[in-house]
């Protein structure tokens, strides 16, 4: 399955399986996922922990852990070339020039023994060697004040930075070469409340200044209201339900991301009870058959626990993965995955 165009995508996945295999057992991280993110938009890509998401952000990256996980089919096409058919030494090259990552815990990206000014210039130092040493030093400096840190404290050591600061620094790395497509991971899950606001902020200005592309991973529908143009709905390493923003968050209709809405307090009545998801996430290495979402699911049907439902779209990119809607429904047409 292929949405939209892929002249005009950044980022587009095909069918894309992941697995994790040790002696004990095969984890089934990613399952036949296919999503595209458009040039200078955002994407956010919503689920549960476990649902796969930081996998298909690694996936991208190439930086999936070997020799544990293994890539056995589809493509990632960056800019229309596929990233899996590429060597070690051409993913160096992309990553960071054409696609950065900022992970959740910044300390995880930073080198607890080198300054701040040193780290984002092997940065930019890696993708342009004909830089002399004062003008990448000049540019990492433009970078940190770029996010909201005075140049001077370009010398100082990650310790000395607070939680929000650090991730700033993450966030001057990752655009330091002005990449075209920045995959945030839960960038703002280790930040309190109003640090997250600015982080936020301050990633948004910037993705509109640079008109980058991103994939925003995170489980915080708050976050994606405020970040996102286009939301994809993961579950157990699929993609249950797709579309804009506003067809997602105006009319859901796959009943997981329903229950995710039903899961959220809200503050227009007081009295309303929560509706949360019953049971808990499948064991990736046990998947269940047909629907992976039936064991959890209160419409759940007979065909639902032996075949995979196809999507149904409703019109522009808009389609949900499931048997309770089917081409009779108006307005709508089942579509093979195949297509």
């Amino acid at each position: 399955m292929v949405i939209g165009s892929q002249s005009n995508n950044t980022l587009e996945i095909r069918d894309l399986v992941v697995e994790y295999r040790t002696r004990e057992r095969v984890v089934h991280a990613v399952n036949s996922l296919s999503l595209t993110v458009g040039r200078g938009q955002t994407l956010g890509l919503v689920g549960e922990t476990g649902a796969g998401k930081t996998t298909t952000g690694l996936a991208v990256m190439g930086l999936i852990p070997k020799p544990a996980g293994v890539v056995l089919g589809g493509a990632i096409l960056l800019n229309g070339e596929d990233v899996l058919h590429k060597s070690d030494r051409e993913m160096k090259q992309i990553r960071g020039k054409t696609v950065s990552m900022i992970f959740q815990d910044p300390m995880s990206s930073l080198n607890p023994v080198m300054s701040i000014e040193r780290q984002i210039s092997e940065a930019i130092r890696a993708h342009d060697r004909s830089l002399t040493r004062s003008q990448v030093l000049q540019k990492a400096h433009e970078m940190l004040e770029m996010v909201g840190i005075p140049r001077d404290r370009g010398s100082e050591y990650p310790h000395q930075f607070s939680g929000g600061m650090k991730q700033r620094v993450v966030i001057a790395m990752a655009l330091s070469c002005k990449p075209d497509l920045i995959i945030a991971d839960e960038p703002t899950t280790a930040l309190d409340v109003t640090i997250q606001a600015q982080v936020l902020g301050l990633m948004k200005d910037l993705k509109d200044q640079y008109r980058t592309s991103m994939v925003m991973i995170t489980h915080d529908l708050g976050i994606v209201a405020e970040t996102c143009d286009s939301v994809s709905v993961m579950y157990a390493g699929s993609i249950v339900e797709h579309g804009t923003l506003h067809d997602v968050f105006d009319d859901p209709l796959h009943p997981y991301t329903k229950g995710l809405f039903g899961s959220l307090p809200r503050l227009d009545d007081r009295r309303a009870k929560l509706q949360p998801i019953k049971g808990l996430m499948p064991d990736p290495s046990n998947l269940p058959t047909g629907c992976t979402f039936w064991p959890r699911c209160d419409h759940a049907k007979d065909v639902c626990r032996v075949e995979k439902p196809n999507p149904t779209y409703f019109g522009g990119e808009h389609f949900v993965n499931c048997h309770l809607f089917n081409e009779e429904i108006s307005g709508a047409r089942t579509v093979n995955m195949g297509d």
